[in-house]
């Protein structure tokens, strides 16, 4: 039986760093966050553990065509619900952005 692992990566979510690789570059360590530009699923992992969802991440170094950060050394910041404070704010943004067209 395969051990099936689901993520709900998306492109510009945010991810924090929790662990690293000896690979990684310098920048590329635990309590860094880093904005999704790709979400692979199922990449093998190249040392024989299973195969999972990879990420590559902007304003990094790439690790390659074929090479991407294994997510599970991330987690994904989830941001709140807006409250009241925050609804009010981008309602005034919005009207503000109607009045200047």
């Amino acid at each position: 039986m395969r051990l099936i692992v689901t993520d709900d990566w998306r492109v510009d979510d945010l991810a924090l760093c929790i662990s690293r690789h000896e690979r990684y570059p310098p920048e590329v360590r635990p309590g860094a966050i880093f904005t999704v530009r790709t979400v692979w699923t199922d990449m093998p992992d190249l040392v024989g553990g299973l195969s999972g969802t990879a990420l590559k991440f902007r304003d990094v170094p790439d690790l390659g065509p074929r090479a991407a950060y294994c997510a599970r050394r991330f987690r994904k910041i989830t941001p709140e619900a807006p409250d009241e404070f925050d609804i009010e704010v981008i309602g005034l943004l919005v009207g503000t952005k109607a009045i200047c067209r």
